[in-house]
């Protein structure tokens, strides 16, 4: 079962990488569990993102990655503040 463009549920029901078969997370409910992740700086997003989080929240505000631990593939973009957990939620119909 496919979870997305970059991600399928294997066999034994853990997420692995489209693109080179890599084990990314051991249950669909932590896909990402075997990810490489990077937080960074909001503004490390791109030109595009350029005013000062501070002008909206009290909050520091992250650029999150999640890559693929094989062939580091982009898994997940999300720019959040730094104390909330991940945005992504899994529903398997």
């Amino acid at each position: 079962m496919d979870l997305d463009l970059n991600l399928t549920v294997g066999p034994e029901g853990h997420v692995v990488c489209r693109h080179c078969g890599a084990l990314v997370g051991t249950t669909t409910s932590s896909p990402f569990d075997k990810a490489v992740r990077n937080e960074r700086p909001s503004s490390a997003a791109g030109p595009g993102v350029h005013a000062d989080p501070a002008r909206f929240t009290d909050r520091p505000i992250v650029l999150r990655q999640v890559f693929c631990p094989s062939c580091l593939v982009l898994l997940q973009t999300e720019i959040v503040p730094a104390d909330e957990p991940t945005y992504r939620e899994w529903s398997l119909r």
